[in-house]
């Protein structure tokens, strides 16, 4: 962590595209599950002009990469959403 923020937000925030990032929090039956809220800056809908899928597979491969390799952080859920919708 530098900054403050987790080495996998720092990552993705780096990613063309991305707007911004944060953890989100679930409680479910006396457990608690951890999201990385991905912020893109374009719609999400494959079907417009402005999709970009290689900023979605990057965002993928960036996360799996850094969870998988370069630290002990357990993240239970990736979402991604477009700027503006939260």
């Amino acid at each position: 962590m530098v900054n403050g923020k987790a080495i996998v937000r720092e990552r993705v925030e780096k990613i063309d595209g991305v707007s911004r990032t944060w953890f989100e929090w679930l409680s479910r039956d006396s457990t608690m599950s951890k999201t990385l809220v991905v912020e893109i800056e374009f719609d999400t809908d494959p079907n417009n002009s402005r999709f970009r899928q290689s900023v979605i597979d990057e965002i993928y491969e960036t996360v799996d990469a850094v969870l998988k390799d370069e630290t002990t952080m357990t993240v239970s859920h990736l979402r991604i959403v477009p700027k503006g919708s939260t």
